[in-house]
């Protein structure tokens, strides 16, 4: 109990002794105490009714000053009621400044609860969505975007950090980041790409016509070259140009291959789950064709630890796997070892394919899978890459719910892993067709 407290204590103890001495003087000690108690009680009620009265007015110019014990109680209330009112100023200006803010985004904001309710929303997000401010506040953000995409990307929160969604009403489309607002909140931001959809779709048609129109006058100037090639009365001189020209259009038809099958897993929709893919056998394929080559290290092996297949397009994840171990024996040296690897555990399927090549320098691995993107320009030219490889790997792997793994060090080699999610795992036993699975381990002999 605090000093105050005691001493009040104490002076309702000392007056109460003097009122029963008081009537003891006149043999009443009883009445005399009954007095001095109802006295105290009617003035601790008379404090009391004016406390409740002045919080009916909160107003404080009107706070009673009081006495005694009271006195501290109505200080104390006083200073109480005046934080609280600043705090009322400060939570309005703070709820101004937000609003201000909001309206300042050029993009949706839409502050969301931890059960997606709608708490407050800018013009913006109004405009896209076509929500209302006082009639759609409270209400679940999926009721208006119902979206399946986005349903999952909010049961996601930030383990998926966009998605592109078509807008609820018109003909637009929105790009959907959610992030972290408050203790227990969540700021959803809300964008407008349709132009630059729109812009990615004529560049991918752009890119896919003129891929498709090169490919007859290629086909007519290969011909006329093996032509020349074959040729017994070509003149010695022209030999080395008619070699460098077939080298090219190789090259240049390759290319657009690559375009055109890069621009197909942009456009067209993600593959079946039901097709089954014997993914050993098309390793060991894969295997065969890297010894094949004209050059090559002397170590490729297989390490195969599930005989499960997956499930998906077959075309595309070969596309997967040839374009994989294409680069990892392009820049692997002869010295080399290159290992091909398939394991199956309950976070999925794991596709690997390692290799103790030249490496890729820390700042260039994020950059791998874009279009024409080399680590070493001169270089990788040299080697005849394209610069569409890895491009075609994500994409075709974004396609099957998988993702690509790249872990690289410059003069130690690379891994590139490809992680399958479980409901694209093919446990059944035996080979799609219903023939015999060959051993991996011969393969790798």
């Amino acid at each position: 109990m605090s000093t105050p407290w005691i001493a009040a204590v104490g002076r309702h103890l000392a007056v109460f002794t003097a009122g029963t001495l008081i009537g003891a003087l006149y043999g009443r000690p009883l009445i005399g105490a009954f007095i001095v108690v109802t006295g105290l009680l009617l003035w601790h009620l008379y404090n009391l009714w004016l406390l409740e009265r002045w919080l009916q007015t909160g107003d404080l110019a009107e706070m009673p000053a009081g006495n005694g014990t009271w006195a501290r109680v109505f200080a104390r209330a006083k200073f109480i009621a005046t934080q609280n009112k600043l705090n009322r100023k400060k939570y309005r200006r703070l709820v101004k400044e937000l609003r201000t803010s909001m309206k300042a985004f050029p993009d949706g904001g839409i502050i969301l609860s931890p059960n997606n309710e709608i708490i407050a929303t800018n013009k913006a997000a109004r405009l896209l969505l076509g929500l209302k401010r006082k009639r759609d506040r409270g209400q679940r953000i999926d009721n208006f975007i119902r979206h399946p995409s986005f349903v999952a990307f909010l049961d996601a929160g930030r383990k998926k950090e966009t998605v592109e969604i078509p807008a609820p009403h018109g003909e637009k489309w929105l790009s959907c980041r959610l992030m972290p607002y408050g203790p227990d909140q969540r700021l959803l931001l809300v964008t407008d790409v349709t132009r630059a959809r729109k812009l990615e779709t004529m560049r991918r048609d752009f890119v896919a016509n003129a891929s498709h129109e090169l490919r007859s006058p290629l086909t007519v100037i290969a011909g006329y070259l093996d032509a020349l090639d074959e040729a017994e009365d070509l003149p010695d001189t022209w030999s080395r140009p008619v070699a460098d020209m077939r080298e090219q259009t190789r090259r240049m038809s390759q290319l657009v291959v690559d375009l055109l099958q890069l621009s197909k897993l942009e456009s067209s929709a993600p593959g079946p789950l039901d097709a089954a893919i014997d993914i050993v056998s098309m390793l060991a394929v894969a295997r065969h064709e890297a010894l094949a080559a004209p050059a090559h290290p002397r170590r490729i092996e297989l390490d195969i630890h599930s005989d499960a297949g997956l499930l998906g397009e077959e075309s595309e994840i070969r596309s997967v796997v040839a374009n994989l171990v294409s680069n990892a024996v392009r820049y692997t040296p002869e010295d080399g070892s290159i290992v091909i690897g398939w394991s199956v555990d309950d976070a999925g399927g794991h596709l690997s394919v390692a290799d103790t090549g030249i490496g890729v320098a820390p700042e260039d691995v994020p950059r791998l899978t874009e279009r024409f993107f080399r680590a070493d320009g001169g270089r990788a030219r040299q080697q005849g890459g394209t610069g569409l490889g890895l491009a075609i790997v994500k994409y075709a792997l974004r396609r099957h719910d998988a993702e690509l793994d790249i872990n690289s060090e410059p003069g130690r080699g690379s891994r590139f892993t490809c992680h399958f999610a479980p409901q694209r795992i093919d446990r059944r036993p035996g080979h799609p067709d219903g023939s015999e699975r060959p051993d991996p381990r011969e393969e790798s002999r």
